[in-house]
């Protein structure tokens, strides 16, 4: 069957839109999705009919790949939803790395469902004390899709495996217990009775006339006790195991115990239990300004150069403010590795607090030449969580108690 000039450009033109769609899909990063937060104190109900669950998973491996999830593919998706538990109170400080493998893995195996008008959304099904397995049963992505969800057919053979396994056990264990109990308690008494009773009766009766044939027996008593005497060397070994723990002495030296204690291994509570913060370095933007000044020193020729330099920073920090990452990007390779070497002598910052509780923070700045200060000025911040006007910087010590 020929095809006719239109029909021709038609198929040419709807490869043309998937290579364009598949090098739009290949490109997804976290970084680029904007999500919609929501909660619910229940298990998370569908919106609508036309879905698909697919469960998360945690980690840098990607997820399992499901016949499911292979036919969603060439699904038009409007919506991801995940749903996610958290029933205790520590779970809000791991909830942003937490999403973000979980988010990361459904990209790495199935980044055809991110779609130009797909939305995204993080609901957590919240319930301090609650049951977290009653919860589990229904977290994972939702994926919505336009029109009907693609029917499979699940394989149907696990139903079979456990049928051969009853038949098989029961036979050897019905042959193999009869028999040895019959053929020991027969043999064992019988030497038992045979020689106790003849040779001391005997023995007694011809004892009467002489004391010699009482001699033997006592021998055979001494030889067992000379026998026996060999044995008692084991005296001088004792000391050896005494030394023993005087070796082990050393190692409680290495305690890893104050090691913890210098990093906070759980997150800090607020005096206030409303109170906020956004993460900040000292007492605000001015100690971060003056750290860059005095530890990015630039000679006049760098300082000519300079007003092209642009790096990129991301740092991520803990619940203790510690520096857990950074990452440094830009045209001009010496100056990165200048702004890498200063981080490196960077103190802890102020940890962004949210609900009275220190969480984890994302903090995202650019660094560029300032004519006034003739040096290297952070701005232009982003940070994850985002702050709010009325979460001022605050010192740790007016935070917690």
């Amino acid at each position: 069957m020929k095809l006719t000039t239109p029909q021709l450009l038609a198929a040419c033109f709807s490869l043309m839109l998937c290579l364009v769609f598949n090098s739009l899909t290949a490109q997804v990063a976290f970084e680029e999705l904007e999500f919609e937060m929501d909660s619910t104190t229940s298990a998370y109900r569908p919106s609508g009919k036309n879905f698909a669950l697919l469960k998360s998973k945690r980690g840098s491996s990607g997820m399992n790949k499901t016949p499911l999830g292979d036919a969603l593919v060439n699904s038009e998706v409007t919506e991801i939803v995940l749903v996610y538990t958290e029933t205790e109170a520590s779970d809000l400080a791991e909830r942003e790395d937490a999403n973000r493998e979980r988010w990361e893995n459904l990209i790495k195996t199935y980044p055809e469902l991110f779609q130009f008008s797909t939305t995204y959304k993080n609901v957590c099904q919240c319930r301090i004390g609650g049951d977290a397995e009653a919860l589990k049963g229904s977290q994972g992505f939702y994926i919505y899709v336009n029109g009907e969800v693609p029917k499979v057919d699940e394989p149907k053979a696990v139903a079979e495996t456990p049928k051969p396994v009853a038949a098989e056990t029961p036979k050897p264990v019905a042959t193999e217990t009869p028999k040895p109990a019959e053929k020991k308690p027969a043999e064992a008494p019988a030497p038992a009775k045979a020689e106790t009773p003849a040779p001391v009766k005997e023995v007694a009766k011809a004892d009467n006339t002489s004391v010699k044939p009482q001699d033997p027996p006592p021998v055979v008593e001494a030889k067992t006790e000379t026998a026996k005497a060999p044995a008692t060397p084991p005296p001088p070994a004792e000391p050896v195991t005494e030394e023993e723990p005087a070796a082990e002495a050393p190692k409680p030296v290495a305690k890893s115990a104050p090691k913890k204690a210098a990093g906070l291994a759980k997150p800090r509570r607020a005096k206030d239990p409303k109170a906020c913060r956004q993460p900040c370095y000292g007492f605000g933007d001015e100690d971060l300004v003056a750290f860059f000044k005095d530890n990015i020193t630039l000679s006049k020729k760098q300082k000519r150069k300079a007003k092209n330099w642009v790096a990129n920073v991301r740092l991520q920090i803990n619940h203790d403010g510690s520096i857990k990452k950074a990452m440094v990007t830009g045209a001009e390779e010496n100056f990165n590795e200048m702004v890498n070497t200063a981080l490196k002598s960077m103190n802890n910052w102020n940890a962004a607090v949210k609900n009275g509780l220190a969480v984890k923070s994302e903090v995202r700045f650019t660094l560029k030449y300032d004519k006034s200060t003739k040096s290297m000025r952070p701005g232009d911040f982003i940070m994850n969580p985002k702050a709010s006007p009325k979460c001022p910087c605050v010192t740790d010590g007016e935070m917690f108690d």
